[in-house]
Parts: C-alpha cells; sequence; structure tokens
C-alpha cells in the first residue's frame, strides 16, 4: 500500500465522518425544534379544553331554560 493509498484512506475516512456529524447536527436540530411543536401542542389542547367547557355550559344553560319552563 503506497502512501497516495494511505491518504486516499484516511481523506475518504474523514469524508465519512463529515457525513455522520451532519447527521446528528440535523437530529440535534430536531429535537430542539420538539420542545417547541410539544409547547404548541398542549396550547392548542388548552384551548380545546376551554372551548368544549364553553359549548357544555352553553348546552347546559339553554336546556334549563328550555327544562325549567
Amino acid at each position: 500500500m503506497s502512501l497516495l493509498d494511505v491518504f486516499n484512506e484516511i481523506h475518504r475516512t474523514l469524508g465519512e465522518l463529515r457525513h455522520e456529524l451532519g447527521t446528528i447536527k440535523g437530529e440535534l436540530i430536531e429535537i430542539r425544534r420538539l420542545s417547541y411543536r410539544v409547547s404548541m401542542l398542549e396550547q392548542n389542547q388548552a384551548w380545546l379544553k376551554g372551548g368544549w367547557a364553553v359549548l357544555a355550559a352553553a348546552c347546559g344553560y339553554l336546556f334549563h331554560g328550555i327544562f325549567t319552563k
């Protein structure tokens, strides 16, 4: 194996390492975005719970008015 072959092998290995590090970096960015996504889902869930509570109260008020007359 010549010196040039050794250098080519080192260069190829470094290229593979660079590719793997890029993949890991991309996954870390997605993990950071995950907390934002979870926060948005929790906020939407809170709005939905509030909406259902308002709807239930409105139905209760309407039915109370119908059945008390």
